[in-house]
């Protein structure tokens, strides 16, 4: 956990805020008015993030030097079983994914993830917290928000009982909000150009919206939500939220 920004970075950083959101809600119908606003989101995000503080989102380590830990924590602490694979890098699709160990008959199941290790916003004290202080109506229509939250608050939370399956997250993702503006222009003409800006808008605005609240509100937040925290969260994957 970093320290808390000084009244002026936190000043400095609320203008650029303020910034972003105007950029964000502004008209932008054709072609150049969007490629626009999007140069100018990423502009203003850039320097959000250069005063934001840098926080490690893992470990530090090579993504494969958690893996023991990883597979030991979701057996031995999660009740999960596992027959005839295993975590390996496969450089070719830029990630990890499961190998086999040996034959694995037809309709044979070779993992079981037990409700344990389901990661899922429950009732405990500080969520509950969370889900008063925040908006209700962005709570209960974006419930991949919160579990976003959840997952930042786990990831700086002291002894996370989550801990091994965070160190094993990627630092980074393919994504289009890794995108440099380069990159979004080269998408011009294709399928992917208007989901890609409106996804990069989509979380930059949610991220503005959020920090808002966040900022005064939320002690397990106020130091470690960023913008670099909140697009690294694996929130759009297929987890549990309840």
């Amino acid at each position: 956990m970093s320290k808390p920004l000084s009244k002026g970075k936190a000043k400095e950083l609320n203008g650029l805020v303020e910034e972003l959101m105007q950029h964000g809600f502004r008209e932008a119908i054709t072609t150049e008015q969007l490629l626009t606003q999007h140069r100018n989101m990423a502009t203003v995000l850039d320097r959000i993030r250069r005063v934001e503080p840098k926080l490690r989102t893992t470990n530090g380590r090579p993504r494969m030097e958690n893996v023991d830990h990883f597979t030991r924590w979701a057996i031995e602490q999660g009740g999960c079983t596992v027959e005839n694979v295993r975590v390996a890098e496969h450089t070719e699709y830029g990630g990890l994914g499961l190998e086999s160990t040996g034959h694995i008959p037809a309709g044979e199941s070779i993992v079981t993830v037990p409700r344990k290790l389901f990661f899922y916003v429950t009732n405990e004290p500080r969520y509950r917290k969370l889900l008063e202080l925040m908006p209700g109506a962005m709570m209960s229509e974006q419930g991949n928000i919160m579990l976003a939250l959840a997952l930042i608050m786990e990831r700086f939370r002291a002894k996370s009982f989550w801990k091994p399956y965070l160190d094993l997250l990627p630092e980074r993702y393919t994504t289009p909000l890794y995108y440099t503006t380069d990159d979004m222009g080269e998408l011009v003409n294709t399928e992917a150009f208007l989901p890609a800006l409106k996804l990069c808008k989509h979380i930059a605005r949610q991220y503005g919206f959020i920090r808002k609240f966040v900022q005064d509100k939320v002690d397990d937040l106020r130091d470690c939500f960023t913008y670099d925290a909140f697009r690294s969260k694996p929130y759009t994957l297929q987890l549990t939220y309840s």
